[in-house]
């Protein structure tokens, strides 16, 4: 095992399934992306939403005993999504729009002492969800910093173009941002297989699956 799964376990839902825990989780979006990171994005009181927060959008999220600790959320490709519909220039070929491919978003866990575990873990959740929903590839658009630790964690990706500055933070600090794609073939990227094992040992609530198959519509 990558990391101890004591304590942890994960919820997969949508907002009209489950209004009270992605309310939480976008509490905790407000606490991590705008209050610790900077980030200028829309908030009410103490929640923070986009128009990507809709009726297609599912949300994962990871739970260390009773507290909410991270998660991410996720959306569909043959939907519009953030990184095509608002970061399109970081892109030199065209994103995807296919039923097999997801976009992961907002992802990320609180700071803390035990953020590297719950880090890792979080990863396990994306991957296993990913596997859960048939996904050839995911797709987002992050900092060098998450590039660089799936290359230590021998995670290949595949840049759609490079770095960009897309604006600065509360703070005046430049962000850089570049858009990519994690291919999850096995065979081609070896390195999943630690966080697929770890991600299919995590308890999960699959709250949008009907008879085996999610819930959103073709």
């Amino acid at each position: 095992m990558l990391y101890s799964l004591d304590g942890y376990h994960a919820l997969i839902t949508r907002e009209e399934l489950d209004p009270a825990h992605v309310e939480a989780m976008l509490r905790l979006r407000k606490r991590l992306f705008v209050d610790h990171c900077g980030w200028l994005l829309t908030t009410v009181g103490d929640v923070e939403r986009d128009q990507f927060d809709c009726w297609y959008t599912e949300h994962c999220l990871l739970f260390s005993g009773v507290e909410l600790v991270g998660g991410f959320r996720a959306i569909r490709t043959d939907y519009p999504y953030l990184s095509k519909s608002i970061f399109p220039q970081l892109a030199q070929r065209r994103f995807p729009s296919r039923r097999d491919a997801w976009e992961i978003s907002r992802f990320g866990v609180l700071p803390g002492a035990a953020k590297a575990s719950a880090a890792r873990v979080n990863y396990a959740l994306m991957f296993r969800f990913a596997e859960l929903r048939g996904a050839a590839a995911l797709v987002a658009m992050a900092d060098l910093t998450y590039e660089r630790f799936l290359a230590r964690m021998d995670i290949h990706t595949h840049r759609y173009g490079p770095p960009q500055l897309i604006g600065n933070d509360r703070f005046g600090r430049p962000l850089t941002a570049l858009a990519g794609e994690i291919p999850l073939d096995i065979a081609g990227n070896p390195g999943l297989t630690k966080f697929l094992d770890l991600g299919r040992q995590l308890e999960i609530h699959d709250a949008t699956h009907v008879l085996g198959r999610s819930s959103i519509p073709a």
